[in-house]
């Protein structure tokens, strides 16, 4: 044989080999699917993978001058064996949804950068051999790709894309694969074009709602479909990854900031449907609304919610919040310290006696710390940290009794919020050291503290809708980022006593 046939027969054992690699991997990964969620994994399969291993073997003994006809021939034989066992592993891959891939990768984790390469390159090797795109199998490679190039940026937790030189070598590695396709620089420029539009059109938007009527998501989704193979090539798929991250970073801030406003919104209606008397259709109403609610907190839980989810639970909310819209909605921790000095804790209004005790607490130990003291550091003091306090919620603080030009009573709401947290805890605990039969029927001195809480929480929460908003409108974005903090840490503790006092 020639030099450059012994060269093809070389470069043919390493393609084999390859897709052998990703075959196995792949094989692996349904087993997995399959243990870890056995009701939708695919269906059982017989594979004999260790007899073309066997073959591999023994063809790697005449990759030489002398065996390279013999490794030809046996090349031959081990394609005509490999086939079967992707056949059926494509058979396999059909009865897995993208979202079963998703939901594996975010429950798996130990799994390393090699895993999801030959995963990647399982699909890419037998879209090579002539099988045609699925949507579904390019949404799944889609995911992985991208799954293998992002990290967690540390100081804003936003994903952003690894190392440039491991971005390219990967997109170069990848397109490999498929280098017989065809692709000119207009093909290139325009899907990159489209892919770009996409990803500035989408720094516009503020809204669940926007996202959602624009249809953005789905456009970009058609448009990726569209591309098919030309979505690997390295000057495309660069600008995808981009794209998908920066997709997910802006849906994530979506989702985080409309979760916020539904739940404290929803959990609004549920107080207010015990103080409301209501006709045959609006129980009717509220019946279905509650279904949807647990649907929707099933999703939460799963970190599975869709747009339509969302949707449809606003929806219900707007038909029904008029209607049981009784009371008039009044402002929370609104009154300014009559005190200014250090370590005299304010008054607070009467309706709030609740969290009073806590609050003066607090303030009792914020005013025995050192002014001058770097905020982050008194929240660590041993006096204060027991009340899990936010940096900014010590400068409140030193706002409220220093001499600054603040809005006094807004950095009240800040400290009122940081008590009903740590109230909130109280009562959860009060409720855990009573649950027997009392906590079955929710009746009680220790659950009606706790329904006084919530009413409270509720009205606080939908304040701090406004204000980070406010904060957003008013260019501050670190205000609305500090702001957004305390507003989900409060939610988080709030809606587990919720759940306490509420869930059957």
């Amino acid at each position: 044989m020639t030099v450059q046939e012994i060269n093809q027969v070389h470069q043919r054992y390493i393609e084999l080999s390859n897709t052998f690699r990703s075959a196995w991997t792949f094989h692996q990964f349904l087993e997995g699917l399959r243990k870890v969620y056995p009701e939708e994994g695919p269906d059982d399969y017989e594979a004999d993978f260790q007899s073309v291993y066997r073959q591999l073997k023994a063809i790697s003994e005449n990759l030489n001058e002398l065996g390279a006809e013999t490794a030809s021939g046996q090349l031959d034989e081990m394609g005509q064996q490999l086939q079967p066992l992707l056949d059926l592993l494509q058979q396999a891959d059909g009865q897995v949804a993208p979202a079963h891939l998703r939901q594996f990768f975010e429950r798996v984790r130990n799994y390393d950068d090699g895993i999801l390469q030959q995963l990647v390159k399982f699909y890419l090797y037998i879209r090579a051999q002539g099988t045609p795109w699925s949507i579904d199998r390019l949404n799944k490679a889609d995911f992985l790709a991208t799954r293998l190039v992002e990290e967690i940026e540390e100081t804003t937790e936003a994903y952003v894309l690894r190392d440039p030189g491991y971005v390219r070598e990967l997109s170069g590695s990848l397109w490999q694969i498929l280098s017989s396709n065809e692709v000119s620089k207009a093909e290139l420029s325009s899907a990159s074009a489209d892919i770009e539009s996409v990803r500035l059109e989408l720094s516009s938007i503020d809204t669940i709602e926007e996202l959602s009527s624009l249809g953005l998501v789905q456009r970009y989704r058609e448009i990726k479909h569209s591309l098919g193979s030309t979505l690997f090539h390295p000057d495309v798929l660069r600008h995808v990854l981009e794209t998908n991250l920066a997709l997910k970073n802006r849906v994530r801030e979506l989702y985080a900031r409309e979760e916020l406003r539904i739940v404290a919104e929803y959990q609004q209606i549920f107080e207010l449907e015990r103080e409301v008397p209501h006709s045959d259709h609006l129980s009717g109403e509220l019946a279905s609304f509650h279904e949807a609610v647990e649907r929707f907190e099933s999703q939460l839980q799963l970190s599975n919610i869709r747009l339509e989810a969302l949707a449809d639970i606003r929806r219900r909310v707007r038909a029904l919040l008029p209607q049981l819209q009784s009371v008039e909605d009044t402002g929370v921790f609104a009154q300014p310290p009559t005190d200014q000095g250090l370590g005299t804790p304010p008054e607070l209004k009467a309706e709030f006696e609740e969290v009073q005790d806590v609050y003066e607490r607090m303030i009792d130990a914020l005013g025995n710390t050192n002014p001058s003291t770097d905020p982050k550091k008194v929240t660590l003091e041993p006096e204060v940290f027991g009340f899990g306090l936010e940096a900014r919620e010590v400068i409140a603080f030193r706002r409220i009794v220093g001499e600054m030009d603040c809005d006094r009573g807004f950095e009240n709401l800040l400290l009122g919020a940081a008590a009903l947290r740590v109230k909130s805890l109280e009562a959860v605990d009060e409720i855990k050291s009573i649950w027997d039969d009392t906590a079955v029927t929710k009746e009680g001195h220790q659950f009606e503290v706790a329904r006084r809480i919530l009413r409270i929480g509720d009205r606080t929460l939908r304040r701090f809708d406004h204000l980070v908003e406010q904060a957003m409108m008013s260019g501050e974005v670190e205000e609305a980022r500090l702001r957004k903090v305390l507003a989900m840490r409060l939610m988080r503790i709030y809606s587990g006593l919720w759940l306490m006092v509420h869930r059957n």
